[in-house]
């Protein structure tokens, strides 16, 4: 392939600058090529741990401290500098990964409430559209529905 396509690999982080209040932030699990919107990130993963950075780089801290650039009819966009100036404390290297897990695992719980919740959602949504359905299922409400309790003759 030809191009400005960034190479990552498995373990770098992969960055869209363009509108960065949208996180678009992805923890490489493969070796591949990116769009030209997206930076790569190698972590030195003997300082830091890569999914405790892209924790960081999805928080509200990250997104109030870096200078996002909005010219006149331009995307907001973030340059390659400005990411990687963005200061970020950096506890012992244990203490990053216990962090990055608690994180993930509160968050896949979190989706698991979500998702039960839109199944609920879904639930109810297709009670009511049954009940209106029947209600009215035809032009003329028929004898014994639950919104006209009509008389043969009218």
């Amino acid at each position: 392939m030809t191009g400005r396509k960034a190479r990552f690999h498995a373990g770098d982080i992969v960055y869209g600058y363009l509108r960065p209040y949208l996180n678009k932030v992805w923890l490489a699990d493969f070796d591949g090529l990116c769009s030209v919107d997206q930076y790569v990130y190698r972590v030195d993963q003997s300082r830091a741990d890569p999914e405790f950075v892209a924790w960081f780089m999805r928080s509200p801290v990250f997104l109030a401290s870096a200078p996002v650039d909005a010219g006149p009819g331009q995307l907001p966009r973030i340059r390659l500098n400005e990411v990687a100036c963005v200061p970020i404390g950096l506890p012992p290297l244990s203490e990053q990964r216990r962090i990055a897990i608690e994180l993930r695992e509160q968050l896949d719980a979190v989706a698991r409430m979500r998702a039960a919740a839109e199944r609920q959602t879904d639930s109810v949504r297709h009670v009511v559209e049954s009940l209106l359905r029947s209600a009215f299922a035809d032009s003329c409400p028929r004898r014994g529905t639950l919104l006209c309790r009509c008389t043969p003759n009218g």
